[in-house]
């Protein structure tokens, strides 16, 4: 997912129709938000730790998918991106009954 993947899930979870309600909910401005979905910047570690929260996700997930949006070079994105998926596929055969379920 992405930063404004993640946003959208948060207020479809929290039944939010505007995001001046969404600000409220991850404790930002509501400009952040709109710097958010102009692309003029991502979210740092701590929004995602609070997304994740409230999405009942892995917090080092998003927090991967968030630095690799931030990262300033393609070598740094594909370092996050390899994190990010080592999570999801770490998570995937945690659930798939293979493996114990970390308890985040």
């Amino acid at each position: 997912m992405n930063t404004l993947e993640y946003l959208d899930a948060v207020k479809a979870a929290r039944g939010i129709a505007s995001d001046y309600a969404l600000a409220k909910a991850l404790n930002v401005r509501h400009s952040t938000i709109s710097s958010y979905r102009a692309g003029r910047s991502r979210i740092d570690d701590d929004v995602a730790l609070t997304i994740a929260q409230i999405l009942k996700l892995n917090p080092l997930e998003v927090i991967a998918a968030a630095n690799a949006e931030r990262a300033k070079t393609p070598e740094m994105r594909a370092r996050w991106m390899d994190v990010f998926e080592g999570f999801r596929a770490l998570l995937l055969h945690a659930k798939s009954g293979r493996g114990h379920s970390p308890a985040w």
